[in-house]
C-alpha cells in the first residue's frame, strides 16, 4: 500500500511507544510508524507490566498507543496508571474493540483518541499527529457513536446543574486526577473537594467517580 503522509522535519520527531500483544501486529505497526517521517517508534510491549518499568524511570515518550484487550492489567487500567505518572502524556487506544462503555470508559481513564485497528496506516499516522497538535483523534465510527451519544442527551433538569467549579472538578477527575491532585491544582482542601464531590453525586444521581465522569461524558456536560 502506498501511504501518503505529511512529512514532519526531524526537530520535530514524535517518540511513540507500542502496549500491544499481539506480536505480529505489533511489529508492523511499529514498522509503520518508523516509515512515516518525523515518527519514531522507539518501544514496543507486549503488556502494560513489561512496560511499567521503563515509565516508573521517568522515560516517557510523546505517544503511547495502547491496546484495550492485553494480558495483565488492560489498557483502560493502564491508560489510568500513566495518565496518573505522568499527566501530560498523550495516550491513544488502538483497538478492535468499538463497545460504547468501553469507548466511554476509555475516555473517562483518560485517553486522548480512540482509534480502531481497522483503520488506515495514514490514518494511525495522522491520528498521533492530531493528538500531539492537542487534537482528539477518533476513527469514524467511534466519532458518530460519541456524536449521536450526545445528540440524543436530554437536556439537563434544574437539580443536575452544576457550577462552574463542579465543572472544573469533573474535568480534572476526566483527565484522571486525584482529588489531592485537583484540591492543590485548585488551591483548596481535599474536603473541600470531598464537598462538591458529593454534591456532584446527588445532582448526577451516581455513586462514584467514575459514574460521576461517565454521565457528565455521556450528557455533554463535559467534553
Amino acid at each position: 500500500m502506498t501511504m501518503n503522509l505529511e512529512a514532519t522535519d526531524a526537530a520535530d520527531e514524535i517518540r511513540i511507544w507500542i502496549i500491544e500483544d499481539a506480536k505480529r501486529y505489533r511489529e508492523v505497526l511499529a514498522a509503520t510508524l518508523n516509515a512515516a517521517p518525523g515518527l519514531k517508534c522507539e518501544e514496543a510491549f507486549g503488556s502494560f507490566e513489561e512496560a511499567l518499568p521503563l515509565f516508573e524511570s521517568g522515560e516517557v515518550p510523546d505517544v503511547a498507543m495502547i491496546d484495550i484487550q492485553l494480558p495483565g492489567a488492560s489498557g483502560i487500567e493502564a491508560i489510568r496508571t500513566l495518565k496518573a505518572m505522568h499527566p501530560g502524556l498523550h495516550t491513544i487506544v488502538l483497538t478492535v474493540s468499538d463497545l460504547k462503555n468501553t469507548v466511554f470508559d476509555a475516555i473517562c481513564a483518560g485517553a486522548s483518541g480512540y482509534l480502531l485497528k481497522s483503520e488506515s496506516p495514514e490514518g494511525i499516522v495522522n491520528g498521533i499527529r492530531t493528538v500531539v497538535k492537542g487534537g482528539s483523534p477518533l476513527s469514524g465510527p467511534i466519532a458518530n457513536m460519541v456524536l449521536n451519544t450526545f445528540k440524543h442527551v436530554p437536556s439537563a433538569t434544574k437539580s443536575e446543574e452544576l457550577s462552574e467549579r463542579e465543572l472544573e472538578i469533573l474535568r480534572f477527575l476526566a483527565d484522571g486526577m486525584s482529588m489531592k491532585e485537583i484540591g492543590a491544582q485548585l488551591n483548596i482542601a481535599r474536603s473541600t473537594v470531598d464537598y462538591h464531590l458529593r454534591a456532584i453525586y446527588q445532582k448526577l444521581q451516581v455513586h462514584s467517580q467514575a459514574g460521576a465522569v461517565g454521565k457528565a461524558l455521556r450528557r455533554g456536560v463535559i467534553f
